[in-house]
């Protein structure tokens, strides 16, 4: 008799163990039926589990989330309309959740390092998502303060939601704070909680010791991420750009122009080659060969080694550089330092 128990507790544990086994890696006791499951922002595993398993979309709730906890995947599920067949092992149903690959009432979008909101404008209406003028509504025109234009209405204020906005003038554009990235949104999500998507990824990257080095260094987020953006446009590898953020400081603090040609550029809308001699006589703000210190505000959305190194910039004592053919940064003291770095490496 005690034998017989003991081979039918093993008969059980085998059995458990296989049937374990197939619904994490063969398949789950569903008919093959594909249904819509919604996960909403900020629900957790548990809950998630649970809906699963009311929706007969899961065999083991235990099983799932044990699974998910194996994988490291419990907090990288994708909010939105997930197509579940509930045929599906747990390992393809974790995987499904966690890369949106069933997702099929959503899109990604890739806003690159670098963009202006001219570049964004245009990628939103190729990709449907607004029109260009919807957007603008939104975040407001490049250049624009919305205090010397009193018929233009101003930007949607979104810092109450945001804290980090607080640094932001509500009179410009949100230029500089839609945070370079890879998105997955709703096919039909407004350009407003787009945005808003953007704006609260970059509250994310932001973190309080970046903002309270800034702050002991003497600096503002808003002329951080005004620096940054400059930056952006202006070197590739961080090395250089921290040593090229340290350049600009040392003009700003000695009262020297910066003269950075991205600027120029970004009131004709440029997007290639320096300035034009009628270009430098711009008298718009951001002309930053005609007037010293920061434009009026970012001239792109810069990514996050931009940001970084402005507020973590290289010291030197060089005031001038000369980005080179070759793809080398050569900087300088003295102005005629500079031209003969020019001069040998152009």
């Amino acid at each position: 008799m005690k034998k017989f128990i003991i081979l039918l507790i093993l008969a059980i544990l085998v059995a458990v163990i296989l049937w374990t086994l197939k619904i994490t890696f063969i398949s789950q006791s569903g008919s093959g039926i594909v249904k819509q499951f919604d996960i909403k922002e900020g629900v957790g595993v548990h809950q998630i589990s649970h809906d699963l398993k009311k929706a007969k979309l899961i065999d083991s709730s235990f099983v799932f989330e044990t699974y998910l906890w194996f994988i490291h995947g419990g907090n990288k599920i994708l909010a939105g309309q997930h197509s579940i067949n509930d045929k599906w092992s747990a390992r393809t149903l974790c995987r499904a959740l966690i890369t949106g690959s069933d997702l099929e009432n959503e899109t990604t979008i890739k806003i690159l390092e670098g963009w202006d909101l001219r570049d964004i404008a245009d990628y939103f209406e190729k990709q449907g998502i607004a029109k260009q003028e919807d957007f603008y509504d939104i975040v407001g025109t490049p250049t624009i303060n919305y205090d010397l234009n009193k018929s233009l209405e101003k930007p949607v204020d979104f810092s109450t939601t945001y804290p980090i906005l607080s640094a932001k003038p509500k009179n410009y554009s949100y230029e500089g704070f839609l945070f370079p990235d890879t998105y997955r949104i709703f096919k039909n999500s407004s350009v407003k909680v787009v945005v808003e998507k953007m704006i609260s990824n970059f509250q994310k990257k932001i973190s309080s010791q970046m903002i309270s080095d800034m702050n002991a260094a003497g600096r503002n987020l808003y002329d951080v991420i005004t620096l940054a953006s400059i930056i952006e446009k202006e070197e590739k590898s961080l090395e250089d750009k921290k040593i090229v953020a340290g350049i600009y400081y040392n003009r700003l603090k000695i009262g020297m122009a910066l003269q950075a040609d991205p600027t120029v550029n970004y009131i004709t809308g440029k997007q290639s080659g320096g300035p034009s001699q009628v270009d430098l006589e711009s008298k718009n703000l951001y002309n930053t060969y005609k007037y010293r210190g920061l434009p009026p505000g970012p001239i792109c959305n810069p990514g996050l080694d931009s940001i970084m190194a402005a507020i973590y910039p290289t010291k030197s004592s060089y005031l001038y550089f000369y980005n080179g053919p070759d793809g080398k940064l050569y900087s300088a003291k003295t102005l005629e330092e500079h031209n003969n770095n020019i001069w040998l490496h152009h």
